[in-house]
């Protein structure tokens, strides 16, 4: 039977989610915008606060509350609307589940919702039922950024319109063994940065409203929040978990690598807000260090928008601040009267971190509505347009890794088989964050429309623990006349150096999460419907590296005298199972430059010192000298341009990315960037 197959197709999923895999994700209109009538148990289905009928049900006239006067600025509404609250209430209104004011017309409001990559139902402000079913769900972010499309990236955020979402995530994945590496955009610094602006500005941006003068009153379709701030990318390792974790990270490191994709989202994709994370940074929490959150996000980069907590992380805190607008912890809403009781909190702050937010709700239309959104309804969820993109972004972001004698694309075949356990996956297709998606298409599905196929389990978990399925999956591949591709599903890097030197395995694609709609875009591909042109956003790592240094060391450059070669592209200095940036194609491209370059000079007259730099004890300092970055002079840029040429037989994509490697003698800089 096996060898009427034309070729077996090998498809092999490997999760690397290390604490949580959720269900699905999708699109939604306004998910949190029915809340009024039932929050107050008003007649009527009200969609916004400021509605003169819903203050007359109330028994009210909305005419005597300032900040439902929608000719004047949003900071004189705001400061009416605050100064009607008493303390008590303030405090119970800056925590994840504000309470409202009922008195005064205020509803209760629900912050937390997430749009990682589609609508989520994690959060207390998201629900699906019979009017919202669900949302479309997109590729998890590690594969949609290996794309490198910046126009895929603002367009994915631009479908799903709603009020407050917690989302993008844009740590920098620096350990691989990290298991949140699939909701970031990779190990890039700037990478990850240009991939939260664009995001930021497709979910927040409403058409011709973008370049207002005044940010503050700029209104927005949604209210993102960039997380996690900063150097967060640690769960748990051994005895260590995410509340406790102190990362020791340098003053170098922390402005060119973990604080950089913030700026960018704050400064240049005008985000909402900023989510500070759980750990410590040399020996300090980030939601309690005013050094950060006033002095770096709100003064030098000036947010337009307020400051939220991860969940739980304040209860860890023990000194109170004051530079956080709200969070997720009911706890500090209880201690703040006797902090501004005793003097350790001033009232005023409360004030600013209330006016902050609601400012922001009155910038997503949560008083007065959005007209140009009103329209929005159940015809506009999972759409086919919706649908399309979610194919198109799992297509352009798949990485052809290894492709023998042009074994892909395949021609029409009549029979194939499936082996492994997720070739016919449907939730494990789709990641974590995820809410209900609009349909899956599994592998199974896609391919069954295609020929004839035999599918087979192989090893029931990742594991492999469990040989029941073996037995078929290894008859089929053994007696069967054909070549394997291996499809890789996993969202970070892993060794998979037994396929890549394996002669029997012709090709290898990496499909990442790839959202409900991931068997159509792998299908596509492997029959050259699509032509795969990402690149890969993360350094693929040989076993023996990965446990050189405990997680908990944040050293990014090699250390010599532990034979450790570095993390990340930018400073790894080791061999490879695929570098940063690798990705294969169907055609060939050629590149020139168009006109010649120039050189800029930079000015190294100062001598070389060595910053003071925190290291952990499990790394070791580097011999100085060190150039001090702030102060090198160059005052310089320059522009060159590269002609790409497609000199194959198939149209494809390409992505062109330009490296800089520093001058001979610069000490403790990157290899490459």
């Amino acid at each position: 039977m096996a060898k009427s197959f034309t070729r077996l197709f090998f498809s092999l999923s490997i999760l690397a989610i290390a604490f949580l895999a959720v269900s699905t994700a999708r699109y939604t209109p306004r998910p949190n915008s029915r809340f009024l009538s039932q929050a107050f148990d008003v007649p009527g289905n009200y969609t916004y606060v400021c509605d003169a009928s819903r203050f007359a049900a109330l028994g009210l006239d909305m005419k005597d509350f300032v900040y439902c006067d929608s000719s004047l600025p949003y900071d004189v509404r705001v400061k009416d609307l605050v100064d009607r609250i008493t303390l008590e209430e303030k405090a119970r209104n800056v925590i994840d589940v504000a309470s409202g004011v009922p008195r005064i017309g205020l509803p209760p409001y629900k912050w937390w919702s997430e749009a990682l990559h589609g609508v989520a139902n994690v959060g207390s402000a998201t629900f699906f039922d019979e009017v919202v079913p669900g949302a479309t769900s997109f590729p998890n972010v590690i594969l949609s950024a290996a794309s490198f499309n910046q126009s895929l990236w603002k367009t994915l955020g631009q479908g799903m319109p709603g009020l407050t979402f917690w989302s993008p995530n844009i740590n920098v994945a620096r350990d691989p063994r990290w298991g949140r590496i699939l909701e970031t955009p990779g190990e890039d610094p700037l990478t990850v940065g240009v991939y939260g602006v664009n995001y930021v500005r497709g979910l927040q941006d409403i058409e011709g409203t973008e370049n207002t003068t005044d940010l503050n009153s700029r209104p927005l379709k949604i209210a993102s929040s960039c997380k996690h701030f900063a150097a967060y990318d640690l769960d748990q390792w051994f005895n260590v978990d995410r509340r406790h974790f102190d990362a020791k990270v340098s003053e170098q490191d922390m402005t060119e690598t973990f604080l950089r994709p913030f700026e960018m989202c704050v400064k240049e994709g005008d985000t909402s807000s900023v989510m500070c994370s759980f750990n410590n940074i040399n020996g300090i929490p980030p939601c309690a260090d005013p050094r950060f959150l006033k002095g770096v996000i709100r003064e030098q980069w000036n947010l337009h928008g307020y400051i939220v907590s991860d969940c739980w992380a304040i209860d860890t805190i023990v000194q109170d601040q004051k530079f956080l607008d709200v969070t997720s912890e009911e706890g500090v809403a209880l201690s703040m009267k006797a902090a501004v009781r005793e003097g350790r909190v001033s009232e005023h702050d409360v004030d600013k971190s209330l006016s902050y937010l609601y400012v922001v709700l009155m910038r997503v239309g949560f008083f007065d509505g959005i007209p140009s959104l009103a329209s929005l309804g159940k015809k506009d969820i999972c759409n086919d347009e919706h649908i399309e993109l979610a194919r198109e972004a799992a297509r352009q972001g798949i990485v052809l890794l290894k492709n023998d004698n042009a074994t892909l694309p395949l021609k029409p075949v009549k029979k194939l088989a499936l082996v492994g356990p997720h070739a016919n996956a449907t939730v494990a297709m789709i990641g974590n964050y995820a809410g209900i998606p609009c349909h899956y298409v599994s592998p199974l599905d896609a391919f069954s429309e295609l020929g004839d196929v035999t599918y087979e389990v192989g090893c029931a978990d990742v594991k492999c623990h469990n040989d029941t399925h073996v037995y078929k999956a290894a008859e089929a591949a053994k007696n069967a006349d054909a070549t394997i591709i291996l499809v890789v599903m996993c969202g970070g890097p892993i060794d998979i150096s037994f396929a890549k030197n394996n002669p029997k395995i012709a090709a290898i694609l990496w499909a990442g999460f790839p959202g409900e709609q991931g068997g159509n875009a792998i299908a596509d591909i492997v029959f050259g419907k699509y032509n795969p042109g990402g690149r890969s956003p993360i350094t693929w790592y040989e076993n023996g590296y990965v446990g050189m240094l405990p997680m908990t060391s944040m050293a990014l450059r090699p250390i010599e005298s532990l034979g450790y070669p570095g993390r990340t592209y930018k400073f790894f200095n080791g061999s490879t199972v695929y570098p940063f940036g690798y990705g294969l194609s169907y055609t060939n491209f050629s590149y020139s430059l168009t006109a010649p370059t120039r050189s800029v000079h930079i000015s190294l007259t100062r001598l070389q010192q060595c910053r003071s730099m925190a290291y952990s004890s499990d790394s070791f300092q580097p011999e100085c000298s060190a150039v001090l970055v702030d102060d090198l002079s160059c005052d310089e840029s320059f522009e060159f341009q590269v002609a790409v040429k497609n000199v194959g037989s198939m149209d494809g994509s390409e992505v062109v990315m330009v490296y800089s490697s520093p001058p001979s003698g610069i000490v403790g800089t990157h290899i490459s960037k």
